[in-house]
C-alpha cells in the first residue's frame, strides 16, 4: 500500500511539474533562464516528466515501468539539484523538493526488486 502511495504521489508531482514546463508558465521560464539552460530544454524536460509520470502510474501494476520511471526521475532530479545549487547558486532549501523526489524514486526502484 505504501508503495502505491509513493508511486501515485511522485507521479502527480512530476506530472504537474511537466505540465508547467511544457506550458511554459512564466515563473518557470524565469527559473529556467536563471539556470542558464536553453528554453527548448525546458520543453524536453517537461515531456520527460510527463512520460515518467505516466510510466510511474503504470508502475503500480508493472514493476519494470516503475523501475524505468524511477531511473528517469533519478536522472532528472540529480539535474534539478545541480541546477538549483550550482548553476543558479541557490541555497539547499530550494533543492529540497528535488531531493525528496530523488529519495522517493530510489525507494521505489529498490522496492520494485522485492
Amino acid at each position: 500500500m505504501i508503495s502505491i502511495i509513493l508511486k501515485v504521489s511522485l507521479a502527480v508531482f512530476m506530472l504537474a511539474g511537466g505540465i508547467i514546463k511544457v506550458s511554459r508558465v512564466p515563473f518557470q521560464v524565469e527559473h529556467w533562464r536563471h539556470y542558464q539552460y536553453p528554453l527548448w530544454f525546458l520543453t524536453v524536460t517537461g515531456i520527460l516528466e510527463i512520460a515518467g509520470a505516466l510510466a510511474m502510474t503504470a508502475g503500480i501494476w508493472n514493476r519494470y515501468a516503475a523501475i524505468g520511471a524511477g531511473v528517469l526521475f533519478v536522472v532528472l532530479m540529480a539535474g534539478a539539484i545541480h541546477a538549483h545549487m550550482f548553476r543558479a547558486r541557490q541555497s539547499v532549501i530550494m533543492a529540497i523538493p528535488a531531493m525528496i523526489c530523488l529519495i522517493v524514486s530510489i525507494m521505489i526502484i529498490m522496492g520494485s526488486y522485492t
